[in-house]
């Protein structure tokens, strides 16, 4: 499945409500970060905005920060960047194994209220990026070789390949019509 067709497919899964979506200065994000975000997570904020909330799912939506915006030095990436540096410290403190990566490779796009968080990892291109969920029930770390919207479409549809979000909201919700 393509990154678009994850969207498409999320989309029919669960249409984004009226008045849902949020508009982001990519081009000053990505000078920011100093990398291209994938077109599936533009595409996501485009329709939903900040996630899917009635299903306890937070989407951290980049900013550019200015000293207009944000008082603290060192703060260019806003929110997302001061959740991607915890999510790092994370990744340390809890030293995952079966997954070749170093903290700076992840890259947090959404939380949920479990204080789980999902990530990329920034290995090739960003259409390629795999998402890695850390669990803080078990502080587990689980890679799942596809992008964000085709990885939200396989929970939403209790897709087996998905099988570590079994206890999530999310879980099966596509199937509900939540």
């Amino acid at each position: 499945m393509t990154e678009q067709n994850g969207l498409a497919t999320l989309i029919g899964l669960m249409p984004p409500p009226v008045g849902a979506g949020a508009r982001v200065d990519w081009e000053a994000v990505q000078k920011a970060w100093g990398l291209a975000f994938p077109s599936d997570f533009k595409g996501f904020v485009t329709h939903y905005g900040g996630g899917l909330s009635d299903l306890d799912l937070g989407v951290l939506i980049p900013s550019a920060v200015t000293p207009e915006t944000c008082d603290e030095p060192g703060a260019p990436k806003g929110g997302m960047g001061f959740i991607t540096a915890d999510t790092r410290a994370t990744w340390i403190d809890t030293e995952p194994t079966g997954i070749a990566a170093e903290a700076e490779d992840l890259v947090t796009w959404g939380a949920d209220g479990s204080a789980d968080l999902y990530c990329w990892l920034t290995h090739g291109t960003p259409e390629g990026w795999p998402v890695v969920l850390f669990s803080h029930d078990d502080d587990t770390w689980t890679r799942f070789d596809c992008g964000m919207t085709e990885f939200l479409s396989r929970v939403l549809r209790a897709d087996g390949r998905a099988q570590a979000m079994r206890d999530s909201a999310l879980w099966g919700a596509g199937l509900r019509g939540a």
